[in-house]
């Protein structure tokens, strides 16, 4: 094998290294997390998980309403189907 198809070879397989890392899934702690709940004030702010914790942080400055872009979490891993 000459010297340049070595070179060829290296560059070959850095490439496609380089590709397989820049296709990595992103990892469950990056993801964008989805809040059920916002208050709407002059802004909408969606940071709450149920209307009670919604309800404690406006405290007459602003009002709660569902979240119109929630995203529920896949849970599906965590579930289990009892035997039947």
């Amino acid at each position: 094998m000459s010297f340049k198809q070595l070179i060829a070879l290296a560059i070959l397989g850095l490439g496609m290294g380089a590709a397989l890392i820049g296709q990595q899934a992103t990892p469950a702690a990056a993801q964008e997390v989805s809040y059920p709940w916002c208050t709407e004030g002059s802004a909408l702010h969606c940071y709450y998980m149920n209307r009670q914790q919604c309800e404690e942080t406006a405290d007459y400055h602003g009002f709660c309403v569902t979240n119109p872009d929630y995203r529920p979490q896949n849970d599906n891993a965590r579930r289990r189907v009892s035997p039947q």
